[in-house]
């Protein structure tokens, strides 16, 4: 894990030299902050030519936007852990359903609803094509009044996962937080400065290494009960500068466990160079602290990534992407990643405003340890066609 960390590091230094500033990812929180002075205007008086000012009818505050992705997903190999069966497996999907609908109820409040439904027709069970509630948050923030607040379900401000490629990074397979939480940030006008601290009630991440098909398991011990109370909390702190084209964040993550509490901490990277059209990012994650099972120390897992894309033309983005992950486990153990590369591209094939098509395609090599009677390598390829208003 050392030896990784160690590679790591300098593969972020390396980065920080080439835009001589260090610097992070994109903040949810921030990106609320510009939505509300967005939603603020809107909610101003408007003039009309030759007409007195009136206020806006109630459908002028009220945004929908929506995606539907329809995907081919090909593997060389049906089972990484079983090196006597390599067989091929295809599938068509259709990935995500989406729906958003935001609600300006005033100039300080405003509301975001968002539905989903995610890999439909990709196997026989009917759960997958269910439609769930991805996000439902209320936001209370006074432009230019430093404190705000965001209360409701979303994907928690702990790691910014940004990702140009179709499948997501490592990072959010592990780390994402997708809970019903409450948000007190503070913004003190210093480098765009978001501060922020999130309460939410539940065991997240010990369990998502297991859940994310990596490999990984984990040993609880017998008898424990989770905790019913809201005693999780996210500290996090996100900065930006250039005219927002570099920034940085660092978070901090704490839960209830069995013995041990489970502590998680993280730093995200991002910086876009507009003159050649190349946008750069960086995570890495890794448990600090987890819960005893049997009187044993857990394994501390840690997972990261290192992406580029550039805009080639006005239609075409190309995107490469490094990510690893080390288990904390001494020996090889079977069907657990050790790194992949990801190499993908993006066309639009049309823009009518407000609908957007594209066609994306992604390339990915994973490795695996190698353990006795198990492949080392998996080949995959997929294909997307992506339509999004």
């Amino acid at each position: 894990m050392m030896k990784r960390a160690m590679i790591f590091t300098i593969g972020l230094c390396f980065l920080a030299g080439f835009v001589a500033v260090p610097v992070f990812g994109q903040s949810s929180d921030y990106e609320l902050h510009r939505r509300i002075e967005q939603l603020e205007k809107r909610l101003g008086l408007y003039e009309k030519a030759g007409k007195e000012k009136e206020a806006p009818k109630w459908t002028d505050n009220i945004t929908l936007n929506g995606t539907v992705e329809f995907d081919y997903e090909y593997a060389g190999d049906s089972d990484v852990s079983d090196n006597t069966v390599n067989d091929s497996t295809s599938d068509l999907k259709v990935g995500t359903l989406e729906l958003g609908l935001g609600i300006e109820f005033h100039e300080v409040a405003t509301a975001s609803v968002v539905l989903k439904a995610e890999d439909i027709g990709d196997s026989d069970d009917s759960t997958n094509d269910d439609v769930f509630v991805d996000e439902a948050i209320i936001t209370l923030q006074r432009q230019g009044f430093p404190l705000y607040f965001v209360g409701g379900k979303r994907t928690q401000p702990f790691g910014y996962f940004a990702s140009n490629l179709i499948n997501d990074p490592i990072t959010q397979d592990l780390y994402e937080i997708s809970k019903t939480g409450a948000t007190v940030g503070w913004t003190p006008g210093v480098l765009n400065m978001d501060i922020s601290l999130t309460a939410y009630r539940g065991e997240i991440l010990a369990d998502k290494a297991e859940e994310a098909g990596l490999g990984f398991t984990r040993d609880k011990s017998a008898g424990y009960t989770a905790t019913n109370d809201v005693s999780s909390f996210i500290a996090n702190i996100t900065a930006y500068c250039l005219k927002d084209c570099m920034s940085f964040a660092v978070f901090f993550d704490s839960e209830p466990g069995d013995g041990n509490r489970n502590e998680t901490i993280g730093g995200t990277f991002h910086y876009s160079i507009e003159t050649i059209n190349l946008d750069l990012d960086a995570e890495f994650i890794a448990s600090v602290n987890r819960e005893n099972a049997v009187n044993e120390e857990e394994a501390k897992e840690s997972a990261g990534f290192l992406a580029a894309a550039y805009q080639m033309t006005e239609p075409l983005q190309l995107a490469l992407r490094y990510e690893y992950f080390d288990d904390d486990v001494p020996g090889d153990q079977a069907g657990t990643l050790e790194y992949r590369f990801s190499l993908g591209a993006t066309y639009k094939l049309f823009e009518k405003a407000p609908f957007v098509c594209n066609l994306k395609g992604e390339y990915r090599k994973s490795n695996y340890e190698n353990a006795p009677g198990t492949d080392d390598d998996l080949n995959e390829f997929f294909a997307r066609l992506a339509i999004e208003f």
